[in-house]
């Protein structure tokens, strides 16, 4: 039993790797016979074996990392390995924080052919606010049973709900779907 313990540990204490780390060909792992060396300024050096750039780079204390694999020969450089990957995972966090600002993000709002005009006005201000926030606007009307029998008054539901927003811009126009009319509603540009 006490194996059998002592095995699970071992699986658990293993950090996955690092995606960024790994994705580096650094120091024993280039293979060339010939590389054009950069030095840690950023001024070429020249091309030299493989072995003698490894060597340069470790009398400075520093490593020796891929940049172009598919050049001929291959250009590597002086660096410091942990300080480059620290910068790499910096650029990919400010990367995905830009995405993230630029995303765009789809907000719902349901309707029903019998909701009140004071709640279609409320479910308006939200929409409004959504727009605002440079989000689109997916506006649905569900129909339930017998009510579909009256799908054009879901048309004009859907318009008047349209026409209170103020300027937008029609994305997709009102489209019977089923049991459900769906129209997307987009923020006006801004010029």
């Amino acid at each position: 039993m006490s194996d059998t313990i002592v095995k699970d540990r071992n699986r658990n204490s293993r950090r996955p790797e690092d995606p960024i780390k790994a994705g580096i060909v650094a120091n024993e792992r280039i293979r060339h016979q010939e590389v054009r060396l950069v030095d840690i300024d950023g001024q070429q050096v020249g091309v030299m074996s493989g072995k003698q750039a490894l060597l340069q780079a470790r009398e400075q204390g520093l490593d020796l990392i891929e940049i172009t694999a598919g050049a001929i020969p291959p250009v590597v450089r002086i660096v410091d390995l942990n300080k480059w990957v620290y910068n790499l995972k910096q650029e990919k966090k400010l990367k995905d924080k830009k995405a993230r600002e630029n995303a765009i993000i789809i907000k719902e709002i349901q309707l029903r052919p019998v909701t009140d005009k004071h709640d279609i006005a409320v479910k308006q201000e939200h929409a409004k606010d959504f727009l605002a926030a440079n989000n689109k606007v997916k506006v649905v009307i569900k129909f339930r049973g017998r009510e579909l029998s009256f799908r054009q008054k879901g048309f004009e539901l859907m318009e008047i709900f349209i026409s209170g927003l103020g300027p937008c811009k029609i994305e997709k126009m009102p489209e019977l779907n089923g049991r459900t009319i769906l129209a997307v509603i987009a923020p006006q540009k801004k010029t």
